[in-house]
């Protein structure tokens, strides 16, 4: 109870503390992840079937990657020339 209790915790600090381009980014990981480890022990069973499910986690990588450099360029060429606005004193 006490560890699961520690797990929801943890998951509401995450929730606060980190944007939604970085939550992406850690869910495109933690599926690549999950799939790797699923890759070796289905691979145990069935070759095929494990390379398979390794492409899922290239798919992953490859998601992660290509969105850590839009996002960049993004933020790099647009975001950062944009116009703040300043906020009043009342």
């Amino acid at each position: 109870m006490y560890m699961l209790r520690e797990f929801i915790s943890s998951l509401s600090h995450w929730n606060t503390t980190t944007t939604e381009r970085q939550k992406l980014q850690h869910s495109y990981l933690v599926i690549a992840v999950i799939a790797i480890l699923t890759a070796g022990l289905v691979s145990l069973v069935s070759a095929k079937q494990g390379h398979t499910v390794a492409r899922i986690a290239l798919f992953a990588i490859g998601s992660f990657l290509a969105n850590a450099v839009v996002w960049n360029l993004l933020n790099s060429a647009l975001i950062s020339k944009l116009p703040t606005k300043q906020k009043k004193n009342r």
